[in-house]
């Protein structure tokens, strides 16, 4: 690449050769010489790397080593890559739109440009539009209201995932750049950017372990208050509410 790219799109993965496939499949068409692709792969022992350079040339920078997880991973493709912002795209996930467009169409001191993402089910049936614009930062503290893989990260401001968290660090880095540099220095694209599969690594973890990682989020970023309205929220839902709903049911005799 002659010159800087305008973005980088970095995808990690791990013995994940078909869905690797399918996602540098979509970035083909988007591919130019203001788009960089980084692959990091974590020492995959199937056919991954075969699949990476079955289509080296449209690869700037391949990497395979160990890793300490997913975050790890990322972390590395951060330092990596020389984009101004940087797209996360992982294996089995798929590009749908020119992102250069976006960035020239963004105010020139944007550390953040997002859109939406078309979730699907894991059986592969369409699930709902995720995306829209923030009107508050607070939103972050009820869950994640954004899909990592429609945000465009400004290279100079990112920093590093925190690898403590196992599945919400996207969450917790997302949170502490709106944080420190605010909305106003944002840009919404009302267009889909990704196609997202979900059950991945989240749903290898239960509710009590993300409900953990939940509670040291909130630590984090000074907001332990929190803690005690999910758990309230929580024992209203589950001990109050649904229990009042299904004794009318049945007191009415209807299963709506």
């Amino acid at each position: 690449m002659s010159s800087a790219p305008l973005v980088s799109i970095i995808t990690v993965v791990r013995n994940d050769a078909a869905n690797l496939l399918r996602t540098i499949q979509s970035i083909a068409p988007y591919k130019n010489d203001r788009v960089e692709y980084v692959i990091v792969d974590g020492a995959s022992t199937d056919d991954t790397l075969k699949v990476a350079e079955l289509h080296r040339e449209m690869i700037d920078v391949l990497v395979s080593e160990p890793d300490k997880g997913i975050y790890d991973a990322m972390n590395k493709g951060i330092d990596l890559a020389h984009g101004k912002f940087l797209l996360f795209l992982n294996a089995g996930d798929e590009l749908t739109a020119e992102l250069t467009a976006m960035v020239d169409m963004a105010p020139e001191n944007s550390v953040l440009i997002y859109g939406k993402t078309t979730m699907i089910n894991p059986d592969g049936t369409f699930d709902y539009i995720k995306g829209k614009r923030l009107k508050s930062i607070q939103r972050f503290l009820k869950g994640m209201p954004l899909c990592h893989q429609a945000i465009l990260y400004r290279r100079e401001v990112i920093g590093h995932y925190d690898i403590d968290f196992k599945v919400m660090s996207d969450r917790v880095l997302t949170y502490n750049i709106l944080n420190k540099h605010g909305l106003k220095r944002t840009y919404f694209v009302d267009q889909i950017m990704a196609t997202y599969y979900q059950g991945g690594i989240s749903g290898n973890y239960g509710d009590e372990f993300l409900a953990a990682e939940a509670e040291k989020f909130f630590r984090s970023v000074g907001k332990t208050h929190y803690i005690y309205i999910k758990q309230f929220n929580f024992i209203f839902k589950h001990k109050l509410k649904l229990p009042l709903l299904n004794f009318i049911r049945k007191l009415t005799g209807t299963n709506s």
